[in-house]
């Protein structure tokens, strides 16, 4: 379903925007990393490649549809909200000022951006010394799926039980090796809009990309469907490349290390309602801050 083109960097940008084809078009639906010295060149190095993702618009790809299952709108907003709690606790073990914690500072970014009570931020602040252990688990889901769901609990054992016991009823189990399917990068989520408020069409974004340093672009939507561009880059070069596409005049909304897989599967309609549902079973426990899946 998804195509991949891959060009070597050049000072131009026309042939990549030749090399994704005539109507090509990306579309896809998801914290943070300590900081590299800026190199003493903007552009990438010649013999350098960007990947581009080349998909089905959000809008009518079946998995976008059905992994996103949406409940009442203040259900959803509470749900976001407990998971970048979750998110402000681990990164306050950097440190609580987010001046010297750049994970800290990025987390807070996302939070103000989606219009977090202050309030509800300062006690998660406040919540630094808890003693909350990072779990991560992999699973394997419908349609041999791979899985790996973020967690952070103050029982680790406790909440190994109840990820195991979501895996086995919705159609999934833990597995070993799922890991092998992602690659840990850094992603920079940015508005369609730049600074002066212009639209920035994929061409563009492509433009700004390759001179920022950045590996992937693909386009995404948010919770709310709102649409945004995801730059994928190397995880030493995240807030490296940040900077230059704020400088670009791009204006980032969060910044941080996720897990992007590497190799992508198909599922037939069954696999999908039931993966979504497994998905939606995990996103629901109190510990797990993301799940990530591998499904095209």
């Amino acid at each position: 379903m998804a195509a991949l083109a891959a060009v070597s960097l050049s000072r131009t940008a026309a042939p990549y925007s030749r090399a994704l084809g005539a109507g090509a078009r990306a579309a896809l639906p998801r914290f943070p990393a300590g900081s590299q010295p800026d190199p003493s060149g903007c552009n990438p190095a010649r013999g350098r490649t960007l990947h581009l993702t080349t998909e089905v618009p959000a809008g009518h790809n079946k998995w976008s549809k059905v992994r996103h299952i949406k409940g009442p709108k203040d259900a959803e907003r509470s749900r976001i909200f407990s998971k970048l709690c979750l998110s402000i606790r681990l990164a306050v073990k950097g440190g609580p000022n987010p001046e010297l914690n750049s994970n800290l500072a990025n987390i807070l970014e996302v939070c103000r951006s989606k219009h977090m009570p202050k309030s509800t931020i300062e006690a998660s602040l406040k919540m630094e010394k808890t003693k909350g252990i990072y779990l991560l688990y992999e699973g394997r889901g419908p349609g041999g799926s791979s899985l790996l769901i973020e967690a952070l609990s103050n029982s680790g054992s406790k909440c190994h039980s109840d990820i195991k016991h979501i895996l086995n009823k919705n159609g999934g189990m833990m597995a070993e090796g799922a890991r092998h399917s992602f690659d840990k990068k850094g992603v920079i989520v940015v508005g369609v809009e730049d600074k002066e408020k212009k639209a920035v069409d994929l061409e563009r974004a492509l433009e700004l990309a390759i001179e920022a340093g950045a590996e992937d672009v693909k386009e995404t939507e948010d919770e709310e469907e709102k649409d945004l561009f995801k730059f994928i880059c190397d995880a030493s070069s995240l807030h490296q490349v940040r900077k230059k596409l704020d400088s670009l005049g791009l204006c980032p909304v969060s910044c941080a290390l996720e897990f992007i897989p590497n190799t992508m599967v198909q599922l037939a309609d069954a696999d999908l309602e039931q993966a979504a549902h497994l998905i939606q079973a995990l996103g629901t426990h109190e510990d797990v801050i993301q799940v990530y899946d591998n499904i095209e």
